[in-house]
């Protein structure tokens, strides 16, 4: 929804926001090209009650507050779940009078909208307007908790204890194998469901494993594992049969691992997970890989990644030649991070190719080669061939041994830019792990432009969140490093006047940052969403030299940071003092 831009400035002129906080915010929304409105409510420049009442205002339509009114089942449930997430609607009130259905919404303009939903449940409605936000932590009152949803779909006649659970299954076996489970447990709906939950939950991953007695169902979300259900054992078989008929597998290979893909549509959506199953101990496990196709180039400074870092970043890729590494370890965001780079570079004047292994989404303008070990299709094979396809930029998706490496190194010095990713733990670590497979270190020097470190923190939400305070003796405890004081000194220094005294401030030894406390926003776990935390190691004179002398990781990494650079460590407290995440979060994924 598009509000007039000079009655928002005015709005906000009322409530006396800083000119020049809202200069900022006017020449964002003309930069990017979004609405003011949108930048309101994703800089969370206001309370979102307030910027509701403000747009409610603007707009003329009366404001409602969905969280401080109880609506029942029945009423919420005319308009169907996946209608209200699309649409970003909701019915909350009958009106008593006049019997029409109060609805509230985030396009109160769109007539279209409204008279389809009031053709479709017979009634007039009453327009309300409603922020995104009320509308998102309405939406989980649609169902009760995953693990009921779950449940529900098992007949009451397989909820029962393990004997009567084996005698059971013995009668069901003497049946054959075409009876028995699959008329009284509805499998497909079961697979159906945990694929369309895992969706709307935006988990990354979906785990199916068996244990002794169970079938365990667990996402994960935000790069944390949660278990969402146990099914009885005897669901198991089925579940992967049925998985393998929609990933195109071999129902009767239970003794080897196996690769596929699905395709289905979920809430009217095009999705597509990658599967793997694996036999273990107590049957095969499938995981199940969310591949959402990236249509737009993701803001890398939005992301996490410092303006300064970003500079650096575009520098070095925009050159004719070289290499650009990216490390960290697996679902660190590595490959994603390299992909928006790629497609902010993509144009009709350069021809960029890729090699991967699995390719993980479609990028138009770009040619994408998929590994393929049966045709000798390897990363090395396929990284010559790709030399003879006239690029410019070549992404290899992972440098996994020195073939690769030597191959990705030559071409880098012969007239192409080379972007791929590679397992350290750090920027600096990334130089001793190529010297490792056999690059010699005068190769790296002429080869590379620069290495990014990367993790991804969950963000906190901004529902729940609370302060706490640390001092200095427990920060140098939690880090185990000395110089903790000096990296949040410097960070606090950047938010005030160079001259100004932080003790003077209050802030010499006691540092406040944020935790996670839960509630129905973010579904009590405190966190929603992710950032990234980055370190850029650009290749100076220095480093080349440290690099052909030997030196250590460590080494290297100090003459990085006297040449400028910002340490993962540095940008993840930045980011914690900021609120973005919590300080628990940082060493998590810093220690990992």
């Amino acid at each position: 929804m598009n509000i007039d831009q000079k009655k928002i400035v005015e709005a906000l002129k009322q409530r006396n926001v800083d000119e020049k906080e809202i200069n900022k915010l006017v020449e964002e929304s003309e930069t990017k090209k979004i609405p003011l409105n949108e930048v309101l409510a994703n800089r969370h420049v206001l309370p979102d009650e307030e910027l509701g009442k403000l747009i409610a205002e603007i707009t003329g339509f009366p404001f409602i507050n969905l969280s401080q009114i109880e609506i029942s089942g029945d009423i919420l449930e005319i308009i169907p779940e996946n209608i209200a997430m699309k649409q970003g609607v909701i019915t909350f009130q009958i009106d008593e009078k006049t019997d029409k259905i109060k609805l509230a919404t985030v396009n109160p303009f769109d007539l279209e909208m409204i008279h389809d939903i009031e053709k479709k449940i017979g009634r007039e409605v009453e327009v309300y307007y409603t922020t995104e936000q009320n509308i998102k932590n309405i939406i989980g009152k649609y169902h009760q908790e995953l693990k009921h949803i779950f449940l529900r779909l098992i007949p009451d006649s397989f909820k029962m204890d393990k004997v009567q659970q084996m005698e059971k299954g013995a009668k069901k076996k003497n049946k054959g194998a075409d009876e028995g489970i699959d008329e009284e447990i509805p499998i497909v709906e079961i697979f159906d469901t945990i694929l369309l939950h895992a969706y709307r939950h935006h988990a990354s991953d979906i785990h199916i494993e068996s244990t002794k007695e169970n079938t365990i169902i667990r996402y994960r979300i935000d790069g944390v594992l949660h278990q969402v259900v146990a099914y009885p054992r005897v669901v198991h078989e089925p579940l992967i049969t049925r998985c393998k008929i929609m990933a195109g597998l071999r129902i009767d290979e239970t003794r080897a691992a196996q690769d596929g893909r699905i395709t289905t549509k979920l809430d009217n959506d095009n999705v597509a997970f990658r599967v793997s199953i694996l036999p273990t101990h107590f049957g095969e496990k499938v995981v199940m890989r969310l591949l959402v196709d990236i249509q737009e180039v993701v803001d890398l400074v939005e992301s996490g990644l410092s303006e300064t870092d970003y500079k650096k970043v575009i520098t070095n890729s925009s050159k004719p030649y070289g290499m650009m590494i990216v490390t960290g370890p697996t679902g660190s965001g590595k490959t994603t991070t390299l992909y928006n780079i790629i497609k902010l570079l993509n144009s009709e004047e350069i021809n960029i190719s890729t090699i991967e292994d699995p390719i993980e989404y479609g990028i138009e303008g770009i040619n994408q080669v998929q590994v393929n070990h049966s045709t000798n299709l390897t990363f090395a094979n396929g990284l010559r061939a790709l030399l003879r396809q006239d690029p410019d930029s070549i992404l290899v998706g992972e440098i996994r041994d020195e073939e690769t490496a030597n191959i990705a190194i030559e071409s880098s010095m012969t007239g192409h830019m080379v972007f791929t990713t590679l397992h350290a733990n750090s920027a600096s670590v990334g130089i001793p792990r190529l010297i490792e497979m056999g690059i010699e270190p005068f190769l790296l020097t002429a080869a590379i432009n620069c290495l990014i470190a990367q993790r991804l923190v969950r963000k906190l939400c901004k529902h729940c969140l609370s302060s706490q305070s640390f001092s200095t003796e427990t920060l140098n405890h939690i880090f185990q490093r000395k110089n903790i004081q000096s990296i949040v000194h410097k960070i606090m220094k950047e938010n005030f006047a160079e001259d100004d005294d932080l003790k003077a401030l209050g802030i010499e030894d006691n540092y406040i940052f944020y935790k996670a406390n839960g509630c129905k926003s973010c579904g009590f776990t405190g966190y929603k969403g992710r950032i990234g935390i980055y370190e850029v190691m650009e290749a100076s004179e220095p480093l080349k030299k440290a690099i052909i002398e030997g030196l250590t990781s460590d080494e290297i990494e100090k003459i990085a940071v006297e040449a400028g650079m910002s340490t993962m460590i540095e940008n993840g407290i930045r980011q914690a003092l900021s609120s973005t995440t919590s300080l628990e979060e940082v060493i998590r994924v810093i220690k990992s």
